[in-house]
């Protein structure tokens, strides 16, 4: 537990760039909200986006009807939070592939192989640290946005939904973060540097937001949605229909062949000391 707690601390500022950063942009975003209201603005959007193909609107998650419109509260919060969505992932990512392979960089490791500790040990302590920091950076994210948005809601927007529906995304999104977290720490026994792991990181989560833009474009190509994880975190679509029950045991499987991954190949990794 103390180098859980060592990793923990060595990460605190981290995070807190990551948290105001987020919380500056959700509360910028929301700020916006009370305009869509305007009956220029309403007329605006029914003219210009009724013109586009509806594959078009379907690729950017755009809509204007129903609970995931522009013009509800929370729709508004979906729409602009696909991206943030994409940050947060990438913040997972970038956590997980750099917990094990930033000791050997840093020249750390043989101090650390020398005390009383088992490689497994030292996976256990890395994960339960990086784990603590991504939940207190989701859980303070989700405070930001329920507050921002309940500050700019309109008087037709209740209360209650949009603290029901913000909790769905953070919860479901919650398990997509936990993916790539485990990925980043399988990825990072493989790493030879840990300058290695801002590049793979970016790499892996626009390759699979791109994937999921595809499958929306393409029908012969939709079989891909189920394969990308970002695709299945976009918050309209969780708002709409919710995570399924079949990514959801897809998720958990690969969480677990992930870290029990991990393990297996830092268990025989040649470490560089």
């Amino acid at each position: 537990m103390i180098t859980a707690k060592i990793e923990s601390k060595s990460l605190l500022k981290g995070l807190i760039i990551w948290t105001i950063l987020f919380a500056v942009i959700i509360f910028g975003f929301s700020a916006v909200y009370p305009q869509m209201h305007s009956s220029a603005m309403e007329d605006l959007l029914g003219a210009k986006l009724g013109g586009l193909s509806p594959a078009l609107l379907k690729t950017f998650n755009i809509s204007v009807n129903g609970q995931t419109s522009f013009l509800v509260a929370t729709g508004f919060f979906g729409y602009y939070f696909q991206y943030m969505f994409l940050a947060a992932s990438i913040y997972a990512m970038m956590l997980g592939s750099q917990a094990l392979i930033k000791e050997e960089t840093d020249g750390t490791i043989e101090f650390l192989y020398a005390q009383p500790v088992t490689r497994k040990g030292i996976v256990t302590s890395k994960f339960i640290g990086n784990l603590f920091i991504l939940a207190a950076f989701w859980l303070i994210s989700f405070g930001v946005s329920v507050g921002s948005t309940l500050l700019y809601r309109q008087s037709t927007d209740s209360v209650a939904t949009i603290t029901r529906e913000i909790s769905k995304i953070f919860m479901q999104e919650s398990l997509i973060l936990l993916f790539f977290l485990t990925l980043g720490f399988f990825v990072s026994t493989f790493l030879k540097s840990s300058k290695q792991s801002t590049s793979v990181s970016l790499g892996i989560v626009f390759g699979f937001y791109l994937i999921g833009i595809f499958s929306d474009l393409n029908d012969s190509f939709s079989w891909a949605k189920n394969i990308s994880p970002t695709h299945m975190g976009i918050p309209s679509n969780l708002l709409d229909k919710g995570l399924s029950a079949g990514h959801v045991i897809l998720l958990s499987i690969l969480i677990v062949l992930f870290l029990g991954g991990t393990y297996m190949v830092y268990q025989r990794k040649d470490l560089i000391v």
